[in-house]
Parts: C-alpha cells; structure tokens; sequence
C-alpha cells in the first residue's frame, strides 16, 4: 500500500432505502441483528444516502456530516459511535491490515431518524464504500460477494442487509436473498411524512421494548405466515388486493406490538391516522389503491402499479392540499 496513493485517495458510494412489507421487529441475537421472523422489503432507489471515505495521516476515526446532501445526517453521539464501530467491523472482516485513519462524512436525500429507513441505506453505503476503497487499496484479505457484504452490513444495521439488492428483498435468518417475481417489480413510490423530527425511540429500542407484550409470543408464526403468503401473491395475477390486506394487517400487527409493550408506545400520530383512514376510505370506494405501509416511526409508505400512475398523482394532490409533505421519484424535496 503505497503512502502517497493511500493519502490522498477517496471514494464515494450511494445506496438505497427499502421499505418492508414484512417487518424486521424483534431480534433472536441483538448483537448481531438476528431478526426473529422472516421480513420481505421493496427496495427504493430514489431514496439514497451517500457516503464518502477519505484516508487521513492521522490514525483516528472522524465522522461527519455531508454539508452538500439535501439532508447531512445528524448523528446522536451513540448513533455516531455505532456508525464508527461499523466501519471497524469492516475493516476487521475485510482488510485488517488497513491501519490509517479516514475522514467518513454521510447525508441523504431525504429525512433521517423518522421512519424512512434512512438505518438502511447509511449502513449499506458505508459497508460499500468501505469495500470499495480497500478493494482500490488493495488490502483485501479475500473476494467478498454481494451475499457476504450483506449480511456484514446487517451486523450494523439489520434492515441495511436488504439494500443490496432489489427489487424485492427476503431476508430469513442469515441469509439476505433477491425474490424471483415476475410480477410486480416495477412499483412507483411515494412516502406521506407526517413529521421529519427525530424519533423518541429509536428503532433499536422498539425491538427490546416489544418483547414485554403479551401478543409478543405469537408475533414469529403471524409474521412468517405471511411472509409465505405475500411470496405467493407476488407471483400470482388478481392478487393486488389481497396483497394490500396482508399488508395492512402486517403494520399493524408491529405498530400493536409497541401499544401494548410495557410501558406502552407508539409512533403513530393523529395526522398519521388521518392520512391512513383516507387511504383505507379510498380503498373501499374504488377496489382498488395502494399497498399502504409504516416502518417504526409516524410517516406512511405506499406503493403504487405502473398503470396507477394517475392515481398516484391525485393522491399527492389532495395529501398536499391536506397539508402532508409528500416525497416521490421526481419531487422536489
């Protein structure tokens, strides 16, 4: 590894959120990100962060912020501990004979800590990036495949595993795979942000408090039921509307876990119940609509077919005039 090369060199690595349709809440290992039940997730590409690495002369660790992203994360000092400690586990795993210090700086383009599974894609990209630059410095101790960077950056991150692929994710105990669907792979998105302020309770939290719910117990069977059934319908036509009704009770089901833990929390929001009752009202008079979702937090992920477009359309229209803040592919944020 030659000085003057290692000293000046930096890399750069975007990757993209995911939003699960079925929900990674609870873990079997907290230290590694074991997840209690199989989860299946949509991955969003629109919805990045970014990630710089740059190696330093001196042997510390620094993060910071990306002035330039439309949104620099804003790390709490445990937050930004665990993000340093993630790229020493890479370093340890890939290249542990890289032993100068490095500048990290991260920011997305859209808001952090709210339910937007910004976790994932911060992770995901530093995992990338990390590889990426000892792989140009030359000090990888072996071929890492796309499999084994995921389920590294798992280790950080549970939820940051499904970003390294797409379109659809199942993730399963150890092992983070691509769907085979031939149906529905190209979905257009939209996220409802009822509030872009940072959670009261992180998401890491959420998954020790659940377990003192009493519906806890049944949580595994309910979620790997229908993690099979969606992995059905996804290959099935006439299946939308079933799809959205596994959906729907799936989110629930999580957001019951936090409304019956001890002591009780949640995330959902009265603006948030408002936007979901129009969802659920529009559902009804048409037959139709979006897949309607929610991550741990009080903003509202929908899912739209190709051909659904214009509804997609309406819909932001009249959240707008609801007053909600709207993010799609294409919107200004």
């Amino acid at each position: 590894m030659g000085g003057v090369v290692s000293l000046n060199l930096k890399v750069a690595v975007e990757a993209p959120s995911n939003i699960a349709l079925i929900k990674y809440m609870g873990k079997e290992d907290h230290q590694r990100n074991v997840a209690s039940n199989p989860s299946i997730s949509y991955t969003l590409p629109h919805l990045k962060t970014k990630v710089s690495i740059a190696v330093t002369q001196a042997k510390d660790v620094v993060w910071k912020p990306d002035e330039k992203a439309s949104y620099p994360l804003e790390l709490s000092e445990s937050g930004k501990n665990k993000f340093i400690a993630h790229w020493d586990r890479c370093r340890q795993r890939m290249a542990p004979r890289f032993q100068q210090g490095v500048v990290i700086e991260s920011g997305n383009n859209f808001p952090s800590d709210c339910g937007l599974a910004s976790s994932a894609s911060s992770f995901a990209a530093l995992t990338m990036a990390a590889h990426r630059l000892f792989s140009e410095l030359d000090v990888l101790d072996k071929e890492w495949s796309q499999e084994e960077l995921a389920q590294l950056s798992r280790e950080g991150s549970g939820s940051s595993g499904r970003s390294f692929f797409e379109p659809w994710v199942l993730w399963s105990g150890d092992v983070v795979q691509p769907l085979e669907t031939p149906l529905w792979t190209e979905l257009l998105h939209t996220a409802v942000v009822v509030d872009h302020g940072k959670k009261k309770i992180s998401s890491s939290d959420a998954h020790r408090r659940i377990i003192t719910s009493a519906l806890f117990e049944g949580r595994r069977k309910r979620a790997t039921d229908r993690s099979e059934k969606l992995q059905k319908l996804l290959k099935q036509n006439q299946s939308w509307s079933l799809m959205y009704e596994c959906v729907w009770s799936e989110f629930w089901d999580m957001h019951v876990l936090f409304e019956t833990s001890s002591p009780p929390f949640h995330y959902i929001t009265p603006k948030s119940l408002l936007a979901l009752r129009f969802f659920q009202e529009d559902w009804e008079k048409r037959g139709d609509g979006p897949l309607v979702t929610m991550d741990a937090g009080p903003n509202i992920h929908l899912l739209y077919r190709k051909e659904q477009e214009g509804l997609q359309r309406e819909h932001i229209q009249k959240l707008e005039a609801m007053d909600f803040f709207v993010i799609s592919p294409g919107s200004s944020w």
